[in-house]
């Protein structure tokens, strides 16, 4: 991607500030995150309309599921084909991850893995496409429309909506699609791949490590009221934190750090090995024999212990050695 200066710049004001501006047919709005009272009321919004959509007769998601399988809208031939397909892409996901000094290679999986997930996400689509008419989709769409009616401002901070049953009955319904259509975009965040080129940027890690160290708060809001950018830029950031942290012969080259891709892939293979490693040590530890203390059924008794005058100990092999050549020289001496 290759973001310059002043477009990380650009993103980390809006991050921070967690409001956007934006204009809609010449019209200026500013949109907000919600807040948690309106976060629990948008959940009792959900609550009502899917009640009411089981009501109108329609499906939950996982009753219209069955009935979608039933239907064979997906065949047992595309079933089958979908298995070798995430099969496939595996492999792939695999090679790619072992895969970290050739750039041509990389490339040429990484052709080979967007061909897969193409194939498996047109045969899929079938499936998904039907489950839009879902109870739980209609809930969703009346929740998200509540939110977007309580975070829509004019310029002059005043709510776009007055109340929600204004938002309801707006007759502008092409505006009133396009502001949920932009504002769903906002309120689902910038796209990872951007936020991820601002967390292993120079110009952010430098504020995020000082944060680190200062324990300032990174956005200069409780953790508690972070916005969905600022928790993904939280996330991705203290991820590159961890692979930047690792040991020089564990860490992949700087080529594989900047591709998102590729970063994943070794990292999944970083962590398969270190598992796999992990269980044969524990293998290997139980098979050599080694007992701890406790599989014993000798125990050590220390002076502090309140049994330890009660106990019987025997005398030591070298203690009795010295103390028969004692006796010994005793006995000589009386005879």
């Amino acid at each position: 991607m290759g973001l310059s200066y002043k477009e990380i710049e650009k993103y980390l004001s809006y991050i921070s500030s967690g409001i956007k501006y934006i204009y809609i047919s010449d019209h200026f709005f500013i949109f907000k995150y919600p807040s948690n009272e309106i976060k629990q009321r948008a959940d009792l919004i959900y609550d009502k309309a899917y009640r009411e959509a089981l009501e109108d007769g329609m499906l939950p998601l996982k009753d219209l599921e069955a009935l979608i399988d039933q239907r064979n809208v997906i065949t047992s031939e595309e079933v089958e084909k979908l298995k070798k397909l995430r099969g496939q892409l595996e492999a792939q996901e695999i090679l790619l991850g072992k895969t970290t000094r050739v750039k041509a290679n990389q490339e040429r999986i990484k052709q080979v893995i967007n061909r897969l997930k193409h194939e498996i996400s047109q045969i899929e689509f079938k499936k998904k496409s039907n489950l839009l008419v879902s109870a739980e989709n209609k809930a969703e769409e009346d929740k998200v429309f509540y939110v977007c009616s309580r975070c829509v401002y004019r310029e002059d901070n005043s709510l776009v909506w007055p109340t929600y049953e204004d938002a309801l009955s707006e007759t502008r319904l092409g505006l009133k699609d396009t502001i949920v259509s932009e504002y769903l975009k906002f309120y689902s965040g910038i796209p990872v791949e951007v936020i991820r080129e601002i967390a292993r940027s120079s110009i952010w890690r430098i504020r995020y490590i000082s944060s680190v160290k200062t324990s300032d708060p990174l956005f200069g809001v409780a953790a508690s009221n972070y916005t969905t950018d600022q928790l993904s830029l939280s996330y991705w950031s203290n991820f590159y934190q961890s692979i930047f942290e690792m040991m020089p012969e564990d860490r992949p080259i700087d080529a594989v750090i900047e591709d998102d891709d590729a970063l994943d892939a070794y990292m999944k293979n970083f962590y398969e090995e270190r598992s796999r490693e992990e269980a044969s040590r524990r293998s290997k530890s139980k098979r050599s024999g080694k007992l701890s203390a406790f599989d014993s059924e000798e125990v050590i008794v220390t002076r502090s212990h309140e049994l330890y005058e009660d106990i019987k100990y025997d005398t030591p092999r070298e203690a009795l050695k010295i103390k028969n050549r004692v006796d010994v020289r005793k006995r000589t001496k009386r005879g």
